[in-house]
Order: structure tokens, then C-alpha cells, then sequence
């Protein structure tokens, strides 16, 4: 269908973006993605989301992270980068999969947001504040902030009860703090929902967030089996964001984790 439709309208970049480049990124077809990415910019070159798209493709597919860099530095800072949120949700994140702790304290105080979020994302900054003390050593003080956390998230779920995003922050936040059986809760909630199993777009970002939140629990073998789906199926997920993303610490020294890196770094 995204081949005919280049053929009919050749000129739209978002079809380049959006039926191309996307379908291809989720299939693990990077190579593909960032040529449609490049066409797409080719014809509009302000379409931002399309360069951040290319530099997380590079990321997923090679493990570097200068285009992504690149592409943000040229984000303004009011820019709609549609599900990925603004350029201070994605440098957030960035700064927290390079383990800048101190880098990512200073940004959360400097920049007025009390949560990241996006269509796939609710992330409070007291969250991001914690995971940088605890990458600091610092667990008393990540502590403090898990709780801040999850205040926030406990009087946002009132008003959102069947959002996915509100249920994934919060397992996480409950697995900062080690309450095993309600983090756990989450989980089982993420799992018996519609778009767990029916959205072939949002289902897998939905899973990611529950291995997280079942790695930090300690449930590693459940946390396996959600990232050998991830990584054999369409996704937003890759080895090398199993390689960075600090939320798998807790699992990164099991022999099935570093199987599945090894057999999928070499594709």
C-alpha cells in the first residue's frame, strides 16, 4: 500500500515519514526506515520528527547515538514531535540512557515540567529524578523522589483509571520503592488490557513497559520472555536499548539476557 501510494503522491513527506519510514522502523528494517526518514526530509525539511525518527533508527540499528544528538540540537525547543512528545522529553530520556546523572539532575531542575509526556509516555520528573540518584549511589535520596512519584501519579489515576501510560510509571514507581506485589499489580494490569492485545501499534511499547517494571521486581524470567517477543516481533525495541537502558541492570547478568544480545547483535 505505501509503495503505491508513492507512486500516486510522490511529494508528501509525511507518507515517506509515516507509512514508510515508521512501518519500516518497527519491522527492524532500519536501513529502509532511514532512507524513507531522508526522503521525507528531502521534501520537508523542518518535519523534526522525521529527523529524531531517523537518529533513534540509527540508535536501534547500530547503537550510536550522534545523529540522534544531531537531530535534537536542531529541535526547537516548542516543537511538536508528535508521540515522541518535545525535544525535553527525548533529551530527558537521552541523558538518562548515557547514565549523565548529574547532567539529568541539573536539567530536571531547570526545566519547568513536572511530567514527560507523550502518546506513548507519562513519566513525572520526580521518576527521572529518582533513577539519577540511584544511578549516583544515592538511595535515600532516590527513594524521596519514588515517593513524590508516585503521590502524583496516585492523584493522576483517579482522573485517567484506564490509561496505560498512568499504569506503567506508576508499576515503576512501585518497583522503586521494592513494593513487589503492587508493581506487580501493574503488571497484571498492563497485560490484561485491550491495547496489550489488540494494538499492533501501541502493544509492544505497553510490553516494554511491563519488562521493565517485571526487571526491576526482580520477575527476570517474565521480564525474558516480554524482550524475546520484542525482539523477534514488530517493535520499537532493540539490543542495543537492552544494551543502554539502565532499567534492565537488575537482569543484565542472567545468562538468557546476554543470549539474546549475543544472537541478536549479530542481525
Amino acid at each position: 500500500m505505501f509503495e503505491k501510494a508513492m507512486r500516486l503522491n510522490p511529494r508528501d513527506a509525511n507518507l515517506f515519514y509515516n507509512s514508510g519510514g515508521m512501518a519500516y522502523f518497527v519491522m527492524h528494517r532500519y536501513a529502509e526506515a532511514v532512507r524513507s526518514f531522508d526522503h521525507a526530509l528531502s521534501l520537508a525539511p523542518d518535519l523534526h520528527i522525521a529527523a529524531v525518527r531517523k537518529g533513534r533508527a540509527y540508535f536501534l540499528w547500530q547503537g550510536q547515538l550522534d545523529t540522534l544528538h544531531a537531530a535534537l540540537s536542531r529541535v526547537p525547543w516548542g516543537a511538536d514531535l508528535g508521540t515522541l512528545g518535545t525535544r525535553a522529553d527525548e533529551h530527558v530520556e537521552l541523558l538518562y540512557w548515557e547514565r549523565q546523572a548529574d547532567s539529568l539532575l541539573q536539567f530536571i531542575r531547570m526545566t519547568p515540567v513536572t511530567v514527560f509526556k507523550g502518546q506513548i509516555f507519562f513519566l513525572p520528573a520526580p521518576l527521572y529524578t529518582a533513577w539519577a540518584h540511584e544511578l549516583r549511589g544515592e538511595h535515600l535520596a532516590a527513594r524521596t523522589a519514588f515517593h513524590s512519584a508516585l503521590a502524583f501519579l496516585d492523584s493522576v489515576i483517579k482522573k485517567l483509571p484506564d490509561d496505560w501510560r498512568v499504569h506503567a510509571a506508576r508499576g515503576l514507581a512501585l518497583a522503586g520503592l521494592t513494593r513487589r506485589d503492587e508493581a506487580l499489580h501493574e503488571t497484571s494490569w498492563l497485560q490484561q488490557s485491550v491495547v496489550y492485545h489488540e494494538d499492533a501499534v501501541w502493544g509492544p511499547i505497553l510490553a516494554e513497559y511491563r519488562a521493565r517494571i517485571l526487571a526491576q521486581v526482580g520477575e527476570a524470567g517474565s521480564a525474558l520472555d516480554e524482550i524475546e517477543k520484542l525482539l523477534a516481533e514488530p517493535s520499537h525495541f532493540s539490543v542495543y536499548k537492552m544494551r543502554l537502558d539502565p532499567l534492565w541492570d537488575p537482569i543484565r547478568g542472567e545468562s538468557r539476557f546476554k543470549a539474546l544480545a549475543a544472537k541478536y547483535i549479530e542481525h
